[in-house]
């Protein structure tokens, strides 16, 4: 029993002897942040997320905390890194926020990342996600190629062997990594109502009512407005649609200019074009009940789709 005893420490030693400690040593690899083409119009969402790959070696059986800290990136940032900025060639910016475990306000902005690497037989990695919004919105921001690269310990650090990111550990360099979106052309659009009141029933003179079309699009951005022929049975005429109580009917049009001689429908011919200069624009729609009809008493209306092809 005794010499099995030995025999056992002895092939330990041999294993220990084959395998001497090793130093930790850690590195990182992080993926690029492309969010691809994007629209920033009101309502939009334009979110993705990339990778931390984190691998260390040392002992034979082990585990390495390690953190990962990020800066502003070259675009910028504002106050501790929230928002960040991709910035086009001219210097515009784009806002954007890194997360640390999600999409969303709810998760914060990514400073840095502490990660517990397991090690077996002498290395092993982990990889860890991280999100990213773009969180400008409005058609304000112009069209083209934003970006923001991290490079350099102000912009991306990794220190190994530590407990919490609290305290500087061995340091490493990461490789840089690029943050990038490409902003396409977009609108946004508000439409009024355009209420005529009370009118007699008996219509001896037109009846003129306005309402106005606020239009934002992307600087440069050329754009078309369009009204459809609204709800009306058989109407192919943007000056002769129709307004409906039930069975009756009011013929009526909408014109895009105050003396009522351009009908604005839907056609090239009677569409009205605009040039986006990145705020709002407005377009006046001037409405006529045409004179010569007769009213049921009751109420009239029509729907009209507007239409902002870009």
């Amino acid at each position: 029993m005794m010499w099995r005893l030995k025999s056992f420490l002895a092939i330990f030693w041999l294993l220990a002897a084959a395998h001497p400690a090793q130093a930790e040593s850690c590195s990182a690899a992080i993926s690029d942040i492309n969010f691809g083409a994007v629209n920033v119009r009101a309502g939009a969402v334009n979110q993705t997320s990339g990778t931390i790959q984190i691998t260390c070696t040392g002992a034979i059986v082990s585990a390495v905390g390690v953190c990962v800290r990020f800066g502003p990136g070259n675009g910028g940032a504002g106050s501790n890194n929230s928002p960040r900025y991709m910035r086009r060639g001219d210097g515009s910016i784009l806002l954007y926020e890194l997360r640390p475990n999600g999409n969303g306000n709810a998760f914060g902005t990514l400073n840095e990342i502490y990660a517990l690497v397991p090690i077996i037989l002498g290395s092993g990695s982990v990889s860890v996600p991280f999100y990213a919004d773009i969180v400008s919105t409005g058609v304000s921001v112009g069209t083209g190629s934003y970006s923001s690269v991290f490079s350099g310990a102000e912009d991306i650090e990794l220190s190994y062997g530590i407990v919490n990111c609290n305290i500087l550990g061995n340091t490493a360099s990461v490789p840089s990594f690029e943050v990038s979106a490409e902003v396409v052309a977009s609108c946004e659009i508000d439409v009024g109502t355009l209420n005529f009141g009370n009118i007699s029933s008996s219509i001896t003179q037109p009846v003129y009512a306005e309402t106005a079309i606020n239009v934002r699009c992307t600087d440069t951005t050329p754009y078309v407005l369009s009204l459809d022929m609204g709800g009306g049975s058989g109407v192919t005429d943007p000056a002769n649609r129709k307004l409906s109580n039930g069975p009756y009917t009011l013929n009526y049009g909408l014109y895009s200019d105050g003396a009522h001689v351009q009908a604005w429908g839907n056609l090239p011919g009677n569409s009205v074009g605009g040039t986006g200069a990145g705020l709002n624009q407005v377009f006046s729609v001037y409405g006529r009940i045409h004179s010569g009809q007769s009213a049921f008493v009751g109420v009239y209306q029509d729907s009209v789709l507007v239409t902002v092809a870009y």
